[in-house]
């Protein structure tokens, strides 16, 4: 994280705080970054300095200023102004790390063979709750390789109760055994 990120990210959260605005700005946030993220070439476009700056500020009018907070509006236009758009998707990231500092929320990374319904997510969201005295926010992904199980990365560990990790374990039992 830039130092820049870590500046202009704390002054737009210490703002949603004072005017208790942190979840609703924290999930119009997501939202962008999210969009953003697939679609690189607007982060492009906002940095471009072959694009006027005041036409830059513009197309942030008209693509987010009926949208979304204005607070949002605008602190996408000072980064424009101040030519460090390109680090946009930074402040988001610090921003949302202090939410859930603040919220006490932790991420769980959670990767399995098939999607799991709503009853699976939130049996798993329970027990890692359990698992880390705090809220869990899961964040879920598919991996045709995983073979059975789950495998979860959260607070720095990884929870591995795939099939393959398994068999890995009774296999190297195994062996020491012998």
């Amino acid at each position: 994280m830039t130092g820049l990120a870590r500046e202009y990210g704390e002054g737009l959260y210490e703002l949603a705080r004072d005017e208790e605005l942190r979840p609703m700005l924290h999930e119009q946030l997501g939202d962008i970054a999210g969009i953003l993220k697939q679609q690189p070439q607007f982060i492009k476009l906002l940095c471009s300095r072959a694009v006027e700056r005041s036409a830059r500020l513009r197309i942030v009018d008209e693509t987010f200023g009926d949208r979304v907070h204005p607070y949002v509006t605008n602190f996408m236009k000072l980064l424009v102004q101040k030519e460090h758009f390109d680090s946009f998707l930074l402040c988001c990231d610090y921003f949302h790390r202090r939410y859930n500092e603040d919220y006490g929320i932790v991420e769980a990374v959670v990767t399995s063979a098939v999607p799991l319904n709503e009853d699976e997510r939130a049996a798993l969201r329970v027990k890692l709750s359990k698992i880390s005295g705090r809220q869990v926010s899961l964040i879920t992904s598919v991996d045709p390789g995983v073979i059975g199980g789950v495998r979860v990365e959260m607070d720095g560990k990884r929870y591995d109760n795939t099939i393959q990790d398994r068999l890995g374990r009774l296999r190297r039992s195994l062996t020491h055994g012998l």
